[in-house]
Formats: structure tokens, C-alpha cells, sequence
């Protein structure tokens, strides 16, 4: 597979100015889905720490050999010894407002599809806690795990050869952030973080928008699962001040009394 690499690979550095502008990736959280081997959980952990990114978390794995994985990490074995282990996507993106999930695949649903650069662009402009989903190497992420997602990122290959290796698609996206954070002026500082809502949050008011369409009968004819996508997505645009979800869970919580009543 070819994967175009942004020109910014290699800029011009003044000392201690990419030490500075690469924290601006420390909110960047990459989540391995199901990931089957080992050896590309180390080559992502070694991408993390390349790029310098703020961790790595690795959602039920079937079959996980750290010391395999420190093998495939020189230098790096310090992201394999801190990744987190969870059991499901929902766990792993609790704390994060932006979820970008990874597909080689046209989609049918109306989740934005993001370039590199677009990506790049997006997560280097603020201090957003993002999760960056990778899924199984055999299969990619589903369409119940995209779910959770804002949005999906495409990288660009040959049609004739798609499918990235996991490490491979991990390093290339590293890749593209810190090219933009270095990217960044050399005065520039780390944006102050924003006070936004986690995906736990917008998780309870899904559930609680779903709770209500379900007992009005809209979901009969709908698929609750692209209803929820939906969702996910029209929540993000008011995910970034947790007051406003505050706001609509206290709207619908007397909805759903009187409903039930």
C-alpha cells in the first residue's frame, strides 16, 4: 500500500521548539479494537511514543503476549508497560469528546469521513480529548463499533492493495499529527483545554433520547442502531461545553416520568 506522507515530515527545528509543540498531541489517545497480535500492538505502541502521543488502550484483546509486545517496542516498552486494558469501546472512550474511527471501506451511514489532514488539522487546533479507534487485523472495525464515532478516517492507498498493517496505519497516522503540530509556530503554546463533555456523558443522553423514541414508538421503523450513530454525531456539536448536555438530560428526564406514567 502507498501512503502519501504530508511535506511537513521534515521542517526546519529550533532547539527545544518540537519537544514543545509535540505536547500538543498529549490529548491524542490511540484504541486498539480486538487487535489479534501482539507484535503490532508493540509496533502501535512504538508509534505513540515516536509521535508523541498520550497513550495507547487496548479494547479486549484476544491474545495479548506483553513481553512480545515490548519485543516489537524498542525504546518504547514504557507505552506497552501503561496501556490500558478494557472491555469495551465504551470504556475506552468514556473520558474522550472526539472518537474518530479508521475504515478502509465505504461506509453507508452519514459519518463524516476525514483525510489525514483534515484529522490533523482538527486535533492540532485545540486540546479536544480524542480517541483514535484501530480495529482487528483481520477484519477492521464494525459497524457496532463505529457507533461511538464522529467521525472515520480514510487513508489513502493503492486500489489495488488497501489494507494496512495495524502498526503500519497506527505510525502513518502519528505520522500526519505531529507533522502538523511541527508544523506549529515556534511561539506558539499548548491551547488551554476545554471544558467539554466526555462520551460518558453523551452516552447518558443518548440512552436517554433512545429511551424516550422507543417509547413513542419512532424506532419501530428505524434502525436503533444508525439512529444512535446519528445521535453521536449531532451531540458532538454541543459536546464541548457539558452544560448544554446537562441541559438536555434535565429536559428529557420529566419527559420520560410522564411518558412512563
Amino acid at each position: 500500500m502507498s501512503a502519501a506522507f504530508p511535506d511537513a515530515m521534515a521542517p526546519t527545528r529550533q532547539p527545544g521548539d518540537a519537544t514543545d509543540r509535540a505536547r500538543l498531541l498529549r490529548h491524542v489517545q490511540i484504541v486498539l479494537v480486538r487487535p489479534q497480535q501482539a507484535g503490532n500492538v508493540g509496533a502501535a505502541a512504538r508509534a505513540v511514543a515516536n509521535h508523541g502521543l498520550g497513550g495507547l488502550v487496548l479494547v479486549d484483546p484476544p491474545a495479548f503476549d506483553p513481553e512480545e509486545a515490548r519485543w516489537m517496542a524498542p525504546h518504547a516498552r514504557h507505552v506497552v508497560d501503561a496501556a490500558r486494558i478494557v472491555g469495551s469501546i465504551a470504556e475506552a472512550v468514556s473520558d474522550r469528546v472526539r472518537i474518530v474511527g479508521t475504515s478502509g471501506r465505504p461506509r453507508t451511514a452519514d459519518t463524516p469521513v476525514l483525510s489525514p489532514a483534515d484529522l490533523a488539522e482538527q486535533v492540532t487546533s485545540g486540546g479536544t480529548p480524542t480517541a483514535v479507534l484501530f480495529g482487528p487485523e483481520d477484519a477492521g472495525l464494525s459497524n457496532v463499533d463505529l457507533e461511538r464515532c464522529t467521525a472515520v478516517l480514510s487513508l489513502p492507498t493503492s486500489p489495488e492493495q488497501p489494507s494496512l498493517n495495524l502498526g503500519q496505519a497506527v505510525t502513518v497516522t502519528g505520522s500526519w499529527l505531529f507533522a502538523r503540530a511541527q508544523a506549529a509556530r515556534p511561539d506558539s503554546s499548548p491551547p488551554a483545554p476545554l471544558v467539554s463533555a466526555p462520551q460518558a456523558l453523551r452516552d447518558a443522553a443518548v440512552a436517554d433520547v433512545l429511551e424516550v423514541l422507543e417509547t413513542v414508538g419512532y424506532l419501530r421503523s428505524r434502525s436503533p442502531s444508525q439512529v444512535r450513530a446519528t445521535l453521536n454525531q449531532a451531540l458532538e456539536h454541543v459536546a464541548h461545553d457539558a452544560r448544554y448536555l446537562a441541559v438536555l438530560r434535565g429536559m428529557i428526564k420529566p419527559v420520560r416520568h410522564a411518558l412512563k406514567r
